[in-house]
């Protein structure tokens, strides 16, 4: 269950971005996702946030040296969050297909990661790391091939091990048997609603 590695922070500055609490909070352990709720129409923060991790303990470390303490100039609260039954909409990865365009701010030219409204500054992006995969091994010559991969766009058996992936799947299989219910269409039987006086 994804909402035991999912804390809720709320009483945060109203001009910390989502690149902003990945620097402060991913000091506590590895952050799958974070989340920062803003306002319909005008899309700014409204001082809260949900941060995921990879692992439960570091949600707990997080919730223990963090609940009630000051987080630039104000007291944050900080608590397990609680599963409403929508998780598994929210956990689906965001596909952005246009990368010409910041998503805090909205302006060209730069990525939200090197956005000028970040208050600590620009956060490195995640760099793709060298990995040897027995897949590309060629048979006949011998050789091994190493490839670039991008940590998040690596899908491998491997991967299931991580909270994210088993998440996924979760989601996948309950969508899978909603739709099977859904498409039985039942035979309604209705009561003749006519009424008549000649009879």
């Amino acid at each position: 269950c994804p909402s035991k590695s999912t804390v809720y922070i709320s009483n945060l500055d109203y001009f910390l971005t989502n690149n902003d609490l990945h620097q402060i909070f991913g000091k506590f352990g590895s952050i799958v996702r974070v989340t920062v709720l803003k306002d319909r129409k005008t899309r700014k923060s409204r001082g809260v946030a949900f941060i995921q991790y990879l692992k439960v303990d570091d949600a707990e470390k997080c919730i223990r040296e963090i609940n009630q303490k000051k987080v630039f100039g104000r007291i944050v609260k900080c608590s397990l969050a609680l599963d409403n039954g929508k998780t598994g909409e929210f956990i689906k990865r965001k596909q952005y297909i246009d990368k010409r365009y910041c998503y805090e701010c909205g302006s060209k030219g730069h990525l939200s990661y090197d956005c000028p409204n970040n208050v600590l500054g620009h956060r490195s992006p995640k760099d793709g790391t060298w990995k040897d995969s027995s897949s590309l091994t060629s048979r006949k010559s011998g050789k091994r091939k190493s490839r670039l991969v991008d940590s998040d766009d690596e899908e491998d058996d491997s991967d299931i091990e991580t909270l994210s992936q088993a998440i996924r799947l979760e989601a996948e299989k309950s969508e899978s048997q909603n739709w099977n219910k859904q498409s039985v269409k039942r035979r309604r039987i209705r009561k003749n609603s006519y009424f008549s006086d000649e009879e």
